[in-house]
């Protein structure tokens, strides 16, 4: 297992790949903080994971000056494949994202 940890200072505007999970490779996604660091609230901050479906973990969130979003707690976690694409938008600049992400590669064998 391989931890990893994605920082974005500021999430851009539009939906953006913060993570791809690698070939070969199932990821353990652990926590997800997004913060607004700026004096004013930012509207549509949201996080997903798109696949052959997109899936909103975080939707259109407004977060006021000094707010955050946590998802991770309490040994909360999600299973992402191979292929698997972490995106992120905010309505306007100035919203953080760390994500920590927990890789393990397949083990093949053969007899």
């Amino acid at each position: 297992m391989k931890s990893k940890t994605v920082l974005v200072e500021s999430l851009e505007t539009t939906w953006t790949t913060l993570y791809t999970v690698p070939d070969n490779t199932r990821v353990k996604w652990v926590m997800a903080f997004a913060s607004n660091g700026t004096g004013s609230t930012i509207n549509d901050v949201g996080i997903r994971i798109v696949n052959s479906d997109t899936i909103t973990v975080v939707g259109a969130k407004s977060l006021t000056s000094s707010d955050y979003i946590l998802f991770g707690q309490a040994g909360i976690y999600v299973m992402l494949e191979p292929g698997y694409v972490i995106q992120g938008q905010a309505g306007s600049a100035g919203v953080s994202c760390i994500l920590t992400l927990e890789e393990t590669g397949y083990i093949v064998s053969t007899s």
